[in-house]
């Protein structure tokens, strides 16, 4: 058994260099010992490989720069009960919703491999229009398809490229998963004004790891005061890669076999007019109020004029950044007149316990859950939404209360509803920032807001904590959703700010 551990590397660059390797296997070039594989009879199924790619590149228009996520895998079915992973599903970026018009929002090719008596396979494609889509969530959209044609024996080989806004948090590479994997390897193409942490979790010891430099120049063409312009840009850095080969199934994603992937400081590169219009999209994801926004108001998000956009914080550093943020801490205290609001649910209340409930059951009757987790609740006085009041008036979000004219919002947004009448009250309340136990795990070495998944409040009474949720149905003043993860849960406040321990 692998003994458990972390591996940092923080890659910047020095001056030595090696020749980039090409990937591990062709598309559709099946190996024979893929096709003879007769080990691992135990299982319904064996992921004979998994390649997958993270790098920064143009959609075919050209437009933006994207992270892209590519993931070229290869299962084969050893049992009937193996069927099931014939049906795969991913998640991806709604482009048009995201307003960047004309832009690829993911690709997929997939293909069932048969192996016929004679030796011979034959080979069936997926077809488009056999993968269907479910209506995004803050344009998040899901995917699914199923292999045509798979049967025991089959191998099903698929390539999925999603291109990704989420330059603060690429998505998180697993060795594991819930099928043996032979083997498994990841690479990551870093520009020069990008520099990335690369967490390798639960491993003792990687199988092969190294490291190249490489050229890219990318030709951009852009319009400019009606006039067309084209442009040469400088994507070259460095590659890393990672492999490890033989790993047993495992259920629990915490205890995997993992690199937890992880900006740690973004500079304005060239800083041209070329290169800001070509990187905005990915830029303005670092500015704190983006994910509060919607597509339409991000639209209008100026570039970050600085050299150094990003640099990772501490935690006392992000607590503190968000305690006096108008997108959290200040969203508990700026006015909102709420005094016949309060008097009316207190009438008759008298120990902090009674107001505390009495409060929490308010909101749970007054706001409506709409199905979307956030961190955040902005107030700033210049941010509008798209929403109207349950009175017909357009809304200006520059007060807590305003989510409560509303009547609904997302996951913060009623928490920080909660938290504001709460301290009105003169109750002790602390925001919370919490996860989701079908999330990735929250990495406690590097401090980011956005690995978590909502936040939730706590209040302090004679000296004893509770946590409240008044957004997910499964919640209730008494005990908060079995989805909450309470292992990874960070206290945002003034003192004793940190991780909640039960």
């Amino acid at each position: 058994m692998k003994t458990k551990a972390t591996i940092f590397f923080l890659f910047i660059f020095f001056n030595f260099n090696f020749y980039a390797q090409k990937a591990p296997l062709k598309f559709k070039k099946l190996t024979q010992e893929e096709i003879e594989l007769t080990e691992y009879n135990n299982y319904s199924a064996v992921m004979t490989y998994d390649y997958g790619q993270m790098y920064f590149d143009t959609n075919p228009n050209g437009k933006n720069l994207f992270i892209f996520n590519k993931r070229h895998v290869r299962i084969k079915i050893l049992t009937e009960d193996g069927l099931k992973y014939a049906k795969v599903k991913f998640f991806y970026n709604s482009m048009s919703c995201e307003r960047y018009s004309g832009e690829l929002s993911y690709s997929v090719r997939a293909f069932t491999h048969n192996i016929l008596k004679d030796g011979s396979v034959k080979t069936t494609r997926l077809k488009n229009k056999n993968i269907t889509h479910t209506d995004s969530t803050n344009c998040i959209v899901k995917a699914e398809f199923e292999f045509p044609n798979a049967k025991v024996g089959s191998i099903l080989e698929y390539e999925i490229t999603v291109p990704s806004l989420n330059v603060i948090k690429p998505k998180t590479w697993y060795f594991q998963n819930e099928l043996p994997v032979i083997y498994s390897e990841f690479r990551a193409k870093i520009p020069e004004d990008f520099q990335y942490l690369f967490l390798v979790k639960n491993v003792k010891e990687l199988f092969e790891q190294d490291s190249s430099f490489y050229d890219e120049l990318i030709n951009y063409s852009f319009t400019y005061k009606r006039r067309r312009y084209n442009s040469t840009l400088n994507l070259s850095g460095k590659q890393y890669r990672f492999v490890n080969k033989y790993m047993p199934p495992i259920k629990n994603k915490t205890d995997a076999e993992k690199i937890n992937i992880h900006v740690k400081r973004i500079s304005s590169g060239e800083a041209t007019y070329p290169w800001k219009k070509l990187t905005r999209a990915l830029m303005i994801t670092t500015i704190d109020s983006y994910y509060t926004r919607t597509p339409a108001q991000r639209s209008l998000l100026n570039y970050p004029e600085a050299y150094i956009i990003y640099n990772l914080k501490t935690w006392e550093e992000l607590n503190n950044s968000l305690l006096f943020g108008e997108n959290y801490g200040l969203a508990i205290v700026k006015y909102w007149n709420c005094d016949s609001i309060l008097n009316t649910i207190l009438k008759n209340k008298n120990t902090q316990y009674e107001k505390a409930e009495a409060i929490y059951k308010f909101i749970r009757k007054n706001m409506v859950w709409n199905n979307q987790y956030s961190i955040y609740a902005d107030v700033s006085d210049n941010f509008f939404k798209k929403l109207y009041s349950k009175s017909g008036g357009k809304i200006k979000m520059n007060s807590i209360g305003a989510y409560f004219e509303v009547g609904k919002g997302s996951s913060s947004e009623i928490n920080f509803v909660l938290m504001y009448l709460l301290n009105k009250a003169k109750i002790k309340v602390s925001p919370v920032l919490a996860n989701t136990k079908n999330n990735d795990d929250v990495d406690k070495d590097v401090p980011l807001a956005n690995q978590f998944t909502t936040t939730i409040a706590m209040i302090e009474i004679n000296g004893e904590y509770k946590l409240l949720d008044a957004a997910l149905p499964e919640s209730s003043f008494n005990k908060i959703s079995n989805q909450l993860d309470t292992n990874q849960m960070f206290i945002v406040r003034k003192d004793n700010f940190g991780w909640y321990e039960e």
